[in-house]
């Protein structure tokens, strides 16, 4: 599986500067975690790579793969999935059908065509969706409709639209987000379930930072567009800058 590679990337919105020459590199097999207050450029570096946001400047390769120069539907194609910051499910359909919207790139002109002859189809479909309800604790959810749903459960319908693609790389935005502690601890137990167990690498952005420290194998520290470091939980969290603006100046003895 190929490394992410991420070169000298400058957006800008409207004047304001979202990302300011950022470089960095997701290795194969690791669980990378970008950090940093609200308006640093976590979720805008995100959007760059899955293609919702093209930069003004600088490069983003995927296995040699130029992914500026690919429209969103074609990313997914290269192995690359993601959740959203906010929930993008559907609540008045069933878990089954909202993860199977996952999907979407792994069915072509002939499948579409085997859907309308056969069953056989959509079931082969529907067992995929089954294994990752099962993978992520949600065996026997399928047929509830999300409406209604606790909101943990949501975001994992979300994790599973992203897996079920059979995603190379998987970048999660904010998972922990408006999760109590137990959710917290259970979604820090599948991220790392999904690199172990599934062989998939992934790209987090996280507030919680104790989660972000248990699960992470490197870390980087954004702040207004720039780069503060990158480097591993124990590196990270005694880098003075870090300390005192993200930890406070009494996390480190």
């Amino acid at each position: 599986m190929p490394d992410l590679q991420i070169e000298d990337l400058h957006v800008r919105f409207s004047g304001v500067v979202a990302l300011n020459g950022v470089s960095m590199e997701i290795r194969e097999g690791e669980i990378f975690s970008l950090v940093g207050p609200n308006g640093s450029g976590k979720t805008t570096l995100f959007n760059c790579v899955s293609g919702f946001v093209k930069p003004h400047h600088g490069t983003i390769c995927y296995g040699g793969l130029d992914l500026l120069s690919q429209p969103p539907h074609r990313i997914i194609d290269a192995g690359i999935s993601r959740t959203f910051q906010n929930l993008q499910n559907v609540p008045y359909m069933t878990i089954l059908d909202n993860v199977l919207l996952g999907n979407h790139s792994r069915i072509d002109n002939w499948e579409t065509v085997r859907r309308w002859l056969s069953r056989d189809q959509r079931e082969s479909e529907e067992q995929a969706v089954l294994k990752v309800l099962d993978f992520l604790g949600l065996a026997n959810y399928e047929q509830k409709y999300l409406s209604g749903q606790p909101y943990g459960i949501q975001k994992l319908v979300e994790v599973a639209r992203s897996l079920v693609s059979r995603p190379k790389l998987v970048l999660i935005d904010e998972p922990a987000a408006g999760m109590n502690d137990q959710e917290t601890m259970e979604i820090a137990k599948i991220i790392t379930e999904i690199r172990d167990d599934l062989g998939i690498t992934v790209l987090v952005v996280e507030h919680d930072m104790s989660l972000v420290m248990s699960i992470s194998d490197r870390v980087c520290v954004l702040d207004s567009g720039n780069i503060v470091t990158v480097g591993n939980p124990d590196e990270v969290k005694e880098h003075p800058d870090v300390i005192s603006a993200f930890l406070g100046e009494g996390a480190v003895a």
